[in-house]
């Protein structure tokens, strides 16, 4: 293990161990970040670690756990305190989806499984972390305290027939996202939500070059770390070429 990366600043990532979340762990990991994996399934979860420790020489910590679960998310972020010393970057990515239903065919187990999932997960996590960096110091090399990162969608700034439940969720998280930001300016907290077209994943069922790829919101999320304190945006929006 690379010494020299002990103090290195650190991420935590929910949904790290595939798709989306996978990929910004090896994007942050590249960058130096200490990488904290999240996710509700413990093998896969010791298998990202291991390839970013074997691939990045550094240091990583598995927290397994499912975060539509508020304790869950409250000892996500104590957890990841107790074993770093502090948090610099949160990426709320985990999500599920419930494309293709109607909401007069929906019902009420869905509704509660996408929104503690997709949204509540992000109000519980965001809460949590926003406290813990506001007593942080100022990052030296950033000038902020800290940062909080929302993997949304497209879904979030539009709706669609048979995307109902997935639609609210995301709508949610970019309020969340627009009311945090505002709140994190003078404490020096970025806030920020990425919200792309359809993402080649298991969970979307896309695959090929015709589709976003994982690489391109790591590198957007990349992008967002690596502005001056001056910009501050809240929101990016990564269409489709070709698509509607």
């Amino acid at each position: 293990m690379n010494q020299s990366r002990l103090n290195n600043p650190v991420a935590l990532i929910t949904g790290a161990n595939s798709g989306i979340g996978e990929a910004i762990a090896h994007r942050l990991a590249a960058d130096g970040y200490t990488i904290v994996v999240n996710g509700r399934r413990e093998a896969e979860n010791q298998r990202v670690a291991r390839e970013l420790k074997e691939k990045h020489q550094v240091h990583t910590h598995v927290l397994t756990g499912d975060v539509s679960e508020e304790p869950t998310c409250q000892n996500l972020v104590t957890e990841t305190v107790a074993l770093t010393g502090r948090l610099d970057v949160l990426i709320n990515n985990a999500g599920v989806g419930s494309q293709g239903t109607r909401i007069a065919d929906s019902d009420t187990a869905t509704f509660d499984r996408v929104l503690k999932t997709n949204l509540y997960s992000c109000y519980w996590l965001s809460r949590e972390a926003f406290r813990q960096m506001e007593q942080q110091a100022l990052s030296e090399e950033r000038s902020l305290r800290g940062a909080i990162i929302n993997i949304a969608s497209v879904c979030g700034v539009e709706a669609w027939a048979g995307a109902g439940i997935y639609c609210t969720s995301k709508h949610g998280m970019m309020a969340l996202t627009h009311a945090m930001a505002e709140e994190g300016e003078e404490a020096a907290i970025r806030v920020a939500a990425i919200c792309p077209a359809m993402v080649a994943t298991a969970m979307t069922g896309v695959s090929g070059e015709a589709y976003i790829q994982p690489t391109d919101i790591a590198n957007t999320v990349h992008y967002l770390l690596s502005l001056s304190p001056a910009a501050w945006p809240k929101e990016i929006v990564v269409n489709r070429r070709g698509a509607d």
